[in-house]
């Protein structure tokens, strides 16, 4: 699925927190929206989503495929999520369900968007459970009986069980350790591209950008301020908000030794390479 946004704009309260943004994804492109704490890339990501605060003003166009989301009514927002829109959210711990089983947690998106009977539904938790490299024994579990990882490839399945055209993953290793975040990213990775879906990897961090995307969008206090093929970006940066990512990825990154380099160079591991945590 294509994204195209034009000129959104979000404030809140009268002050702006996106201004003027304008991003391209297309179908089965892998992107990334790289910008420190606070540069408001989260607020992006819920604009497309459809999932902005009541108190926020918003303006501009968001068009998924060929759908558009800004103005569009609660109905459509809430059919193009979950049936053709996933999302893998920062925290899993929080973003589970504490009260849902693992099965429950996966299953709800097909219950919301699909006439499946329960066998059915059980059949698509199981094999996607096989997917994201869970054992079927964690079906009956609950988040807080997973570890951290295990809660993430939770979080991954339940995004992709409808086979959704779009995944926004907002932060998604941020919570993990920098082992886990390297299987995490890697899963992710291998399944959005085994579907031809397209993706938005959002992140502070270039050094997991480098895995995830072939091209990227710099955000700095709620402007676009730089783009790019990621490993241009990362190689040879020039905006200072870039520079200034790429020297804390050479800093903090997933690996301890040579660690940019080691990263824009890694091959992605499969799905079924990848061990549970």
């Amino acid at each position: 699925m294509s994204v195209a946004i034009r000129g959104l704009h979000v404030a809140i309260g009268g002050t702006s927190i996106i201004q003027d943004v304008d991003m391209d994804i297309a179908g089965g492109e892998r992107v990334g929206l790289v910008g420190s704490s606070g540069s408001g890339k989260s607020m992006i990501s819920r604009a497309i989503m459809g999932l902005l605060p009541a108190e926020a003003t918003v303006s501009g166009s968001v068009v998924l495929g060929d759908r558009q989301v800004i103005g569009a009514d609660d109905a459509t927002v809430a059919d193009l999520r979950g049936r053709y829109v996933g999302m893998v959210f920062q925290n899993p711990g929080s973003s589970l369900n504490p009260v849902m089983t693992v099965a429950q947690q996966i299953a709800l998106p097909l219950r919301l968007h699909y006439d499946l009977n329960r066998a059915e539904r059980l059949d698509r938790v199981r094999a996607m459970l096989d997917k994201v490299g869970l054992p079927g024994d964690v079906m009956g579990k609950y988040p807080h009986q997973l570890s951290g990882g295990q809660q993430q490839r939770v979080g991954i399945a339940t995004a992709l069980i409808t086979s959704p055209r779009f995944i926004i993953a907002d932060e998604p290793t941020t919570a993990l350790d920098s082992i886990v975040q390297r299987q995490i990213v890697d899963l992710l990775v291998s399944l959005v591209d085994d579907a031809g879906a397209s993706m938005l990897f959002i992140t502070h961090d270039f050094a997991v950008l480098s895995r995830a995307t072939t091209r990227c969008y710099v955000l700095a206090d709620g402007a676009i301020v730089d783009s790019g093929a990621t490993a241009d970006l990362l190689a040879r940066p020039a905006v200072p908000a870039t520079v200034r990512l790429v020297s804390a990825a050479r800093a903090l990154s997933l690996t301890a030794a040579s660690p940019v380099a080691a990263l824009s160079t890694a091959s992605p591991l499969t799905a079924e390479s990848s061990t549970a945590e």
